[in-house]
């Protein structure tokens, strides 16, 4: 009989020779110093995640689930398809640049020092969820609009630097920029959209109430 402690070994022996899943489903680009303009074929269901790169320059092709930046210094990137989920995640980089053929549903952007992103039109963007940033340029076809954390403390003296976020989001085609409450669910909204949530969910009660009596 194999004692616990050999079963335990092979056990161990086997789930080393397998692959990491997180890493099986991930197309990491990382450490890549000064590279000139390179095409980057993302597989389908794979995320992209650029960690610690500096000064290159990419082109994305296929459809990544999501795409991640962290820790990366004047990188250009132009993302030629669709992100799958819609979601981008960049934090605790400098100097980025992103230009966008596709529609982004949701940019989560967290201590960045200078950034631009580029769509077609505005119809492109969906909103983006920020903090401790102080230099965003987003392009919506022929306008640009700036947006600074620091000038935003101004008018929400609660922000911090590390916890307080704020959402922007277009109306009528203009971003509109408002302090992040979290809904119960844990999604990230704005006071005026808690307030259509909370709504919405006052009319689902009455009719649920209705059809119990």
């Amino acid at each position: 009989m194999i004692s616990v402690k050999d079963q335990i070994k092979a056990m161990n022996s086997a789930l080393a020779g397998r692959k990491n899943a997180k890493e099986d489903a991930t197309h990491l680009i990382r450490d890549e110093k000064d590279q000139a303009q390179q095409v980057l074929t993302v597989q389908d269901r794979k995320a992209l995640y650029l960690l610690k790169c500096e000064n290159c320059e990419y082109v994305i092709q296929g459809k990544p689930v999501k795409i991640s930046i962290e820790n990366c210094k004047n990188i250009v990137i132009k993302i030629e398809d669709k992100v799958i989920t819609g979601m981008v995640d960049i934090w605790k980089s400098e100097n980025i640049s992103l230009d966008f053929e596709r529609s982004v549903s949701v940019f989560q952007l967290d201590n960045i020092k200078t950034i631009a992103i580029r769509f077609p039109t505005h119809e492109h963007f969906g909103s983006m969820v920020w903090t401790g940033v102080d230099d965003i340029s987003l392009h919506l076809g022929d306008q640009t609009h700036n947006l600074s954390y620091s000038q935003l403390q101004t008018k929400y003296p609660d922000l911090g630097p590390e916890m307080g976020q704020v959402k922007t989001t277009l109306v009528d085609g203009l971003p509109r920029t408002e302090a992040v409450v979290r809904l119960e669910n844990g999604y990230p909204a704005t006071r005026s959209e808690e307030a259509s949530f909370l709504e919405l969910e006052k009319k689902k009660d009455e009719v649920l109430r209705g059809q119990q009596e």
